[in-house]
């Protein structure tokens, strides 16, 4: 259980540091059930960079810790297994179902 990372673009600037507030572009995909299906990106019309405190457990599991493993500029698939997503609850405003494994596509934009 946990994370599994593919690395898509190499970063290279630093990795964030605990604490550190992150600003990352990030795509969302595990709609219905479905990993191919998008519940949520950063890159869509009206959408902002999604900006957060990193290593604090302001955000599910899976991004606190494998942010973590990245680089400024570093463009990487992250998989999250239930328990490091929405777990049983899942999240049924986006259409994530519970006990959901979820795929984000996520770039570091910085870390401050």
């Amino acid at each position: 259980m946990g994370f599994e990372k593919q690395i898509l673009t190499p970063g290279t600037g630093p990795k964030p540091v605990k604490g550190q507030n992150v600003t990352v572009h990030c795509t969302g995909y595990g709609k219905d059930g479905d990993l191919s299906k998008k519940f949520w990106s950063t890159k869509d019309a009206g959408q902002e960079p999604f900006a957060f405190k990193i290593g604090l457990g302001s955000v599910i599991k899976g991004w606190d810790e494998g942010v973590l493993t990245m680089q400024l500029g570093e463009v990487a698939r992250i998989t999250c297994t239930p328990d490091y997503a929405y777990g049983a609850k899942g999240f049924p405003a986006w259409g994530i179902q519970p006990n959901s494994v979820l795929i984000f596509e996520i770039e570091v934009l910085s870390a401050k």
